[in-house]
């Protein structure tokens, strides 16, 4: 990256890595200035080069699952299972900071490179895997998973969706950026405690792991109380969302009884603070879809949705509107954040001249934030790190 951050230059990344849990954590170091090496299959790459939508020539396209994940970085071709190419890869880790690999527990050990092996080779090396399960065995050890998966095992799905319906799913890849997130957090803490023992460490992100602890809270509430967290009415929250006079939703928790008279007084409606139904948090919690919501939508009958989160906002109250996705790209407060950073690539231009956008690691960094890079083809830095091999770079 020659512009925006640069935190992380001189952090040297080699990834062994394919569909999005790996290529999403590598991708925010990239953001963060890390120099980001992909290492893939000869010939075909990672999996999600090839998903749809495309942009760009037929021959040359960007891949609409993989650009998200993948800007910024190098890629080189290696065949592991040649020795050449091993050797290759074993210069490489000599010369990296980290190893990062999402492949099936024990690719690493069958290639002769386990971490203990690697890690005696090259101490300094931090080593992050992330898996469905971990690497510490278990019954579920082996089993492979996808996001869905994971989604389902974790409990999340069993919250989504209406009371007597079926479980749902949160947007597809929910679970893989987690698990890419914390892989993040985990490899700049071994970093951080590389500086200060000059001993790399080993990282074991098991999405499970990651999904089970995203449910903090239905956890800890089936922890006191003993009761299963399900679909439908929050017995410990009064949260929901109710529609406005044009038809459109707007969230709303009111956690407090603090936050309740300020409602109260947004509703024009004081003497339901002492409402004998709704004097206490669990009991607006228990009557928040009975009570609370048509409270709010005959207040909001003659108000479009911005107009009763305003009002709300105004008593102090916290409200939102609820966004589609393409009211949530054309936000104007995105747009002030420039979260949305436009892909580096000429194969991402719209026959209007406009350039395809996605988000960017979402932090500031003293109000500076990142400025991806391009896209790479496939093999397209094999000449540098494969200086004898003169294979066409795949398009």
């Amino acid at each position: 990256m020659s512009d925006g951050l640069h935190l992380l230059d001189g952090i040297r990344v080699v990834s062994l890595e394919q569909f999005i849990a790996a290529p999403y954590c590598t991708q925010m170091l990239a953001d963060a200035g890390a120099e980001v090496i992909k290492v893939e299959r000869p010939g075909s790459g990672d999996p999600r080069r090839w998903y749809d939508p495309k942009v760009g020539p037929d021959d040359d396209y960007i891949s609409g699952g993989f650009a998200s994940y993948n800007r910024g970085k190098k890629s080189v071709e290696l065949d592991l299972s040649a020795e050449d190419d091993r050797e290759v890869f074993d210069q490489l880790l000599g010369t990296a900071d980290v190893l990062v690999s999402n492949l099936r527990p024990g690719s690493l050990a069958r290639q002769g490179l386990a971490p203990d092996v690697l890690r005696e080779r090259h101490p300094r090396l931090v080593i992050c895997e992330i898996s469905g399960f971990g690497t510490t065995g278990g019954p579920y050890a082996q089993w492979p998973a996808f996001d869905s998966v994971i989604q389902g095992m974790s409990g999340l799905s069993s919250l989504i969706g209406e009371q007597d319906g079926p479980p749902g799913l949160a947007p597809m890849g929910t679970m893989d950026l987690m698990s890419g997130i914390y892989g993040t957090i985990g490899i700049l803490t071994a970093l951080v405690g590389r500086a200060a023992t000059g001993q790399g460490s080993h990282v074991d992100a098991a999405m499970y792991d990651i999904g089970a602890a995203f449910l903090e809270r239905p956890l800890t509430l089936h922890e006191y109380t003993g009761e299963v967290p399900t679909r439908g009415i929050d017995r410990f929250s009064p949260v929901g969302a109710f529609r406005a006079g044009d038809g459109a939703w707007v969230s709303i928790v009111i956690p407090t009884d603090e936050m309740w008279r300020r409602c109260c007084a947004a509703l024009g409606n004081p003497q339901l603070e002492t409402d004998p139904e709704l004097d206490t948090t669990l009991k607006r919690a228990e009557h928040m879809a009975d009570r609370i919501v048509p409270l709010l939508e005959e207040w909001a009958k003659d108000m479009d949705r911005h107009e009763a989160a305003a009002a709300l906002r105004a008593a102090g109250q916290p409200a939102g509107v609820v966004q589609t996705v393409a009211d949530v790209r054309a936000c104007a407060q995105l747009a002030h954040r420039g979260l949305f950073a436009p892909i580096d690539d000429e194969r991402a231009r719209r026959p209007d001249g406009s350039v395809l956008s996605l988000p960017r690691l979402p932090l500031l960094f003293d109000g500076q934030g990142a400025r991806p890079g391009p896209v790479p083809r496939l093999g397209s830095d094999n000449d540098e790190f494969r200086p004898n091999h003169h294979a066409e770079v795949s398009s």
